[in-house]
């Protein structure tokens, strides 16, 4: 039984250390010749600082596009956090989102849909500023129409947004504002 389990780890040891030693080669030319007249698409990654939006409160995210180019599907993640001395909440907002140019090719103007989850996590006290999230850990419903504006070789961005938050008691319908930087 013990030779069968040393047996065993022996070669999952190895296994799992092997891909350190395994390496590839092309030894052949690249003779794929490649029109050079066409502008590369690059995939753009925006970060930007938002108030309100998914994050409900003030908001430091990171946006991109799942393929190349400007526009399409992405994705955003962030973290928020707002505090008023006796009462505070934290956030961290990710949603799937889809943009599409209003001017082709080139575009600067963009409408921005998008759907996802808010992780929320709010204390709340009597003594301060009542929230809308007083006292909760859990996750909200969230949505964003919006209007972007991302400047074509990257540079300062702005996004305004209405932002409908689903939570346990129903919709509150929200906006969000943004500044940032693409590169």
């Amino acid at each position: 039984m013990k030779k069968a389990f040393l047996l065993k780890a022996v070669f999952l040891f190895l296994l799992v250390t092997s891909h350190f030693c395994l390496q590839a080669q092309n030894l052949e030319e690249d003779t794929v010749k490649r029109d050079t007249t066409v502008p590369n698409s690059a995939k753009p990654r925006t970060v930007f600082l938002e108030v309100g939006g998914p994050g409900l409160a003030l908001t430091a995210n990171y946006d991109t596009r799942f393929g190349e180019g400007r526009d399409k599907w992405g994705y955003r993640i962030g973290a928020g956090y707002y505090n008023t001395g006796s009462n505070w909440v934290a956030t961290i907002p990710f949603q799937v989102n889809y943009l599409y140019g209003f001017k082709k090719p080139g575009a600067s103007s963009f409408l921005e849909l998008g759907a996802g989850t808010t992780f929320v996590r709010s204390h709340g006290s009597t003594t301060g500023t009542v929230f809308q999230f007083d006292n909760i850990t859990g996750f909200i419903g969230t949505a964003t129409i919006g209007y972007r504006y991302q400047q074509d070789n990257g540079g300062i961005n702005f996004r305004i947004g209405f932002v409908p938050i689903l939570y346990d008691e129903g919709l509150i319908a929200a906006g969000g504002f943004s500044v940032g930087y693409t590169f």
